[in-house]
């Protein structure tokens, strides 16, 4: 396919004019806007630069050429313009119009205060040989005036000519950097729309947010409406009793703020990295805010152990979840066993004279505790071995026992730890502790279960406890009137047990949840009862 030159006012092809070379537009897009200024042609409708689009050789000099390829070119004696690789930085120079600028023209017009320049109607050699003065009579010959007058002329045409050149370059550049403006405002305008959708995107989704946090608030306030709280029963003596066990609302506020102290530092249990009877002292509790207050806290867990209401009615109640219920429960619990550990239960000889009712005073004035051991019933526990130590056959259940005493006068004096139900009375007593308390002169009353006779008298204790009955003989009048000594006053520590297991936690099976702090719980009921009065008038 012969090729064409582009440059206006050249002819050659490639099929003519063999002899030539013909040249592509350099890919670089500084360098082809130089060849594109310098054609004097502008890209548009009717012309467009491609692959078919050459300039001739005869557009470019011998030092636009490769030395190397022109030299090997001399060697093979071909002509000398038939050369074709062209350096990187070759820009196409050799035009027509630059030829015609380099032909004489008329001089500068002189200094028009000098010599006004006479009005001329064609610019050549002749016109500016006659606009030149005489010199005939200085003997110099008028062509050298000439001569002078077209070299200048030649000169202010080639610098008209130029001129045009770096207005041309620079007004393309203007041309293509309005178009890159343009295709960055479009894409601006374009990434403006796709962030109005999101936005109206993101509205909406806000809008709806907003609807459910609405919702949310009005089920708060249904929630609060209903919320179980301390300040609901305190008015009511009876709801109080009911709820709590406590008989006034003083009694229920002098143990809650006996308690504050260590509640306001205590560490919520929340699994088995907590330790379960430690309180942390850093003077502020760790962590968010507790939804309940300490008092309604104290209140929750006071209705769980007296009531034994399940986690869920509670979480219902108090607008709480189910886990907190069970660790307020247990976290309480293991804090109140902490503090009333710190109580002085086992009072002293002369305390419990001072305290000893008539009725003791009278038959038995010298007892100092009366005992008797009790048993709460508890799942079947997983492992063989625990199944047949916790199994009682006085019970025919699995339980575990606890040796409690109170005072003569009704209080709670003494708690023994939690024992598997098949102990029995008598190894319980040697082991819970008891024994180390009691001071000689001392008496215990006890029930016949109790063979510690010997094991009192070691420590110079009498035993108080009903007579037995020998073979078939019937008992005689003393042995009668003892037993019914012992009977009348003996009777306290069985209303005191009915009055620990009148905290219903402790009633049934004791829930698997809670047997980790069962001994925790059991201390804990029984400390209680000593706030609801003397159960010996």
């Amino acid at each position: 396919m012969p090729h064409h030159c582009c440059v206006p006012g050249c002819a050659s092809n490639s099929k003519v004019s063999r002899e030539l070379s013909f040249h592509s537009f350099p890919q670089d897009t500084g360098l082809r806007k130089a060849w594109i200024v310098k054609i004097r042609r502008d890209e548009g409708k009717h012309f467009e630069i491609n692959n078919s689009t050459k300039v001739c050789s005869l557009h470019f000099t011998e030092a636009d050429y490769s030395s190397g390829k022109r030299k090997r070119a001399e060697e093979k004696k071909m002509s000398s313009l038939c050369r074709t690789v062209l350096k990187k930085s070759a820009v196409p120079s050799q035009f027509t119009w630059v030829e015609s600028a380099s032909k004489p023209s008329r001089k500068a017009p002189m200094d028009r205060a000098d010599c006004p320049a006479p009005k001329r109607k064609k610019r050549s050699s002749a016109g500016c040989a006659e606009a030149v003065p005489s010199t005939l009579d200085t003997g110099i010959t008028s062509s050298v005036d000439t001569s002078d007058c077209s070299d200048q002329l030649a000169a202010d045409d080639h610098e008209h000519c130029s001129c045009w050149e770096p207005l041309n370059y620079q007004y393309l550049l203007l041309q293509v950097e309005r178009d890159d403006m343009a295709s960055h405002i479009s894409r601006i305008d374009a990434q403006q729309e796709v962030l109005r959708t999101e936005n109206d995107i993101l509205k909406h989704r806000v809008s709806s947010q907003e609807d459910t946090i609405k919702g949310l608030k009005d089920e708060n306030e249904q929630f609060k409406s209903h919320e179980f709280t301390f300040e609901q029963v305190k008015d009511s003596q009876h709801l109080l009793n009911y709820y709590t066990g406590f008989a006034s609302t003083l009694m229920f506020m002098a143990c809650f703020n006996f308690l504050k102290p260590a509640a306001e530092v205590m560490r919520t249990w929340k699994g088995s990295q907590t330790t379960s009877d430690t309180v942390e002292r850093h003077g502020s509790k760790p962590g968010s805010k507790a939804k309940l207050s300490l008092l309604n806290q104290f209140f929750l867990v006071m209705v769980r152990l007296r009531l034994g209401l399940g986690e869920v009615d509670l979480a219902y109640r108090f607008c709480v979840s189910q886990s907190t219920v069970s660790r307020l429960t247990i976290t309480w619990t293991n804090m109140m066993y902490y503090k009333f550990h710190q109580l002085p239960i086992w009072l002293s000889r002369r305390k419990i004279d001072k305290l000893m009712p008539p009725c003791f005073k009278l038959w038995y004035p010298t007892t100092r505790t009366v005992i008797d051991c009790t048993e709460f019933f508890i799942n079947t526990p997983s492992l063989l071995s625990r199944q047949c130590g916790t199994w009682s056959a006085y019970k025919n259940h699995n339980t575990v026992k606890v040796l409690i005493g109170i005072a003569p006068h009704g209080h709670v004096n003494f708690v023994s730890d939690v024992y598997e139900g098949s102990i029995s009375d008598k190894a319980i007593t040697e082991q819970s502790g008891l024994l180390d308390l009691l001071q000689e002169g001392d008496s215990v009353m006890a029930d016949k279960g109790f063979d510690i006779k010997d094991m009192l008298l070691a420590h110079k204790v009498r035993l108080n406890i009903p007579p037995f009955k020998r073979g078939d003989q019937q008992m005689t009048p003393d042995a009668l009137m003892t037993t019914k000594k012992i009977a009348g006053v003996r009777i306290h520590v069985e209303r005191k047990m009915q009055r620990i297991k009148c905290f219903r936690i402790l009633a049934g099976e004791i829930d698997n949840s809670l047997f980790g702090s069962i001994q925790q719980l059991i201390f804990v009921c029984a400390m209680l009862t000593n706030f609801e009065g003397d159960l010996v008038a």
